[in-house]
This record gives C-alpha cells, sequence and structure tokens, in this order.
C-alpha cells in the first residue's frame, strides 16, 4: 500500500505521556542468576575435591569440562553486559531522535502519514541494532579459574610451590617451582583454619594469629621474617588457594591413615 494512503502513520515521535512507559523498557538484568551459576561452580569444585582419590584418573579431564564451561558462562554474561549497554545507548538514542522530531498534532498527522515526515521507529532501530558484542575483559583470574588452574597439581602435593597466578598467561601450562609451602601459620605454628593473605605481600597468615599480632595497632610490620611491608588487617583478604592446599592435606592424611588401619587389619 502507497503511505499517501496508509490511515496512520508507519511511526510518530514519541509522546510525553508515554515517556513513562518507554523508560519501563530495559533488558533483563541476570545478574542474580549469573552470581547462582557462579556459586554452583565453586560448590562443583568442593565436591570433586571431596570425592577424588590418589586413584582418580579422570580428575585432570573433569577440571578441564569444568573450566571450560566457566569460562563460557563468564563470555555469556559479558556479552549480556553488553546488550545490557547496547539498548541503554539505543534508548537514549532514540529519544533524541524523536525529541528533534516536530510533536504529532492534528496539523502534522497527515504528514507522518504521508511520509512528508518521519519518525524513528524503535522496532527498527533494535532490528538492526548489531549483535552484542563482549566488552572488557573475560574471567581470567577469578579465585575461581585460580584453583582450577592450580587444582591438579595441588592435588598431587598440597604443598608444592606455584607461580604468581597474576603473571601467568592465560592458556599456559603452570610450571610448577621446587620446595615445598609449609600449611602452618608462621604466627600461631599451628595448621591454618581461616587463612588470610596480604594484598601488599602475599604472605599467610592464620585469621585468629594475625589479628592478635595487629591487636592496638593501626599498621605494624610484616611479621614474615624478612618482609619490608608494613601492613594493617584491611590489607588481608580470604586466601583461597591456601584453604583448598589445607582441606586437600586433611583428606590425603584421613586417606593415608584409613590405608594404614587397613594394613593393619590385614595383618591381623
Amino acid at each position: 500500500m502507497p503511505q499517501d494512503n496508509n490511515p496512520i502513520p508507519q511511526s510518530v515521535p514519541l509522546h510525553q505521556q508515554a515517556g513513562k512507559y518507554f523508560h519501563t523498557l530495559h533488558s533483563q538484568d541476570l545478574s542474580n542468576l549469573y552470581q547462582q551459576c557462579y556459586k554452583q561452580f565453586d560448590e562443583t569444585i568442593n565436591q570433586l575435591v571431596e570425592s577424588a582419590s590418589p586413584s582418580t584418573a579422570d580428575t585432570g579431564k573433569q577440571i578441564a569440562d569444568i573450566t571450560g564451561a566457566y569460562k563460557l558462562l563468564s563470555t555469556y554474561e559479558l556479552e549480556s553486559n553488553s546488550l545490557h549497554n547496547d539498548i541503554k545507548d539505543l534508548k537514549k538514542n532514540f529519544k533524541l531522535l524523536s525529541d528533534s522530531c516536530p510533536q504529532i498534532d492534528l496539523s502534522t498527522w497527515d504528514k507522518y502519514r504521508t511520509g512528508e515526515l518521519t519518525a524513528p521507529k524503535l522496532s527498527d532501530l533494535y532490528l538492526n541494532m548489531p549483535g552484542p558484542e563482549p566488552t572488557g575483559t573475560a574471567a581470567n583470574n577469578t579465585n575461581t579459574l585460580k584453583i582450577l588452574k592450580v587444582l591438579p597439581h595441588i592435588w598431587n602435593d598440597p604443598t608444592c610451590v606455584i607461580p604468581d597466578l597474576q603473571n601467568v598467561p592465560g592458556e599456559d601450562d603452570l610450571q610448577i617451582e621446587g620446595g615445598k609451602i609449609e600449611l602452618t601459620c608462621p604466627i600461631t605454628c599451628k595448621p591454618y583454619e581461616t587463612p588470610l593473605i596480604s594484598r601488599k605481600c602475599n604472605h599467610v597468615f592464620d585469621k585468629d594469629g594475625i589479628k592478635n599480632y595487629l591487636q592496638g595497632y593501626t599498621t605494624r610490620d610484616c611479621p614474615q621474617a624478612a618482609c619490608s611491608q608494613v601492613v594493617s588487617m584491611r590489607d588481608f583478604v580470604k586466601d583461597p588457594i591456601m584453604e583448598l592446599r589445607c582441606k586437600i592435606a586433611k583428606i590425603k592424611d584421613s586417606q593415608e591413615q584409613d590405608k594404614k588401619n587397613n594394613q593393619a587389619i590385614d595383618v591381623l
């Protein structure tokens, strides 16, 4: 049908009274859903650690599968955030274009109907919007991915020395260094219960130990020998890698004890 014969305009500027409905248009907020999914990954890793045994042959494949799924979820989250921002920009652009058009009234109705005047069409702008492109950096250094990267090595030896994960390329295999990591707090001289790591110097202490050490001080020299950093309680955060080391060490100790008990029973 020729546009001159259209009984109504194909599009008209946004009416002032319709503004409140226009502002309710937005993409679905999926942030809570993504957080629930990430929480499930953490729970899955815990279940994997607690159910594994030294003879488990496919642990490496399971970790690789979990890592791939985690990175895919991260990409989807970035695309979702990109779409959310694109729609915000689309609405802003539509509003600017619409506001620049003559308002629809009896004097302009026929002009919009015949196409002498035109107004932006929100649906067309949306359909012509490019697909979402992830903006920002995909998850490559989250605590969960750090754990997935070191888990195979720590499972073999909870005390193994690993490099600084901040400086390790995302896809390269870790080059495990020599030496051993102590699983006891240098302050309390007891096994870690709630390990905290300093964001300044990366030294780890048990929560109770460092709290007692800093009690009555705003700042104090790091208790680690030969460390020149001055630390405060707010410099310390949870250390999931040390938590993982201690958890696996306890599991291995328990398995070793069970093995000895079974051997003793066999002898009897």
